[in-house]
């Protein structure tokens, strides 16, 4: 069973399911709303920000097509971020009763949903061990490599803008750009506008 794709689902949670379709910059849910709601994003992509007490921004996570979202809501009572559309989006809505009901009567679909979460925590995993590394340049070229699908893939098309990118690594854009042109200046990228394909 796959949650991207309703049609295929038990009908109990096939007869609740809703679609939503979101403008760029439209948030979809904020940081203490009522967690009633899982979400799968099924094109565009999503921006998941948490605001801190100090008035900061901080970017949690970039949720793409076929990914999930708001797993907190299943477990908890308010989400703890909020989520905006970076460009036009659509996503399918699962009521959290609902959806908590059919996993529990259906294994093959509690299977997918681990799978899901799974894939979710080794993602942010990713994100922590980014932190650790403290030289920019190195960060980014760690970044870049990740996101090859595939080993014999060397070509990157960005999808976002860089000043976007520069805060989801810690940086600011000055940061990045010197680091790009650090990687170039030594071999390990070459750089078109929004193309970077890796060297070695």
């Amino acid at each position: 069973m796959d949650l991207t794709d309703p049609v295929r689902l038990p009908e109990p949670l096939r007869n609740n399911t809703t679609t939503q379709n979101l403008a760029a910059g439209e948030t979809l849910f904020t940081q203490e709303d009522e967690a009633s709601t899982f979400y799968v994003v099924t094109s565009g992509r999503i921006k998941l920000v948490r605001y801190t007490s100090g008035g900061q921004v901080s970017t949690f996570e970039i949720v793409r097509a076929s990914q999930s979202l708001a797993e907190i809501a299943l477990f908890a009572d308010t989400y703890p971020c909020t989520a905006i559309s970076e460009i036009d989006s659509e996503v399918i809505a699962y009521p959290k009763e609902e959806l908590l009901s059919v996993l529990r009567a259906y294994p093959d679909l509690a299977e997918d949903f681990m799978e899901m979460l799974v894939k979710k925590i080794q993602s942010l995993k990713f994100r922590l061990e980014l932190r650790d590394i403290r030289i920019a340049h190195e960060r980014v070229l760690h970044y870049l490599r990740h996101l090859i699908s595939f080993p014999e893939e060397t070509t990157i098309v960005l999808d976002r803008p860089l000043k976007d990118i520069a805060g989801d690594l810690g940086f600011t854009p000055e940061t990045i750009s010197r680091a790009l042109i650090r990687l170039e200046t030594d071999g390990e990228i070459a750089r078109q506008e929004n193309i970077i394909t890796l060297q070695r």
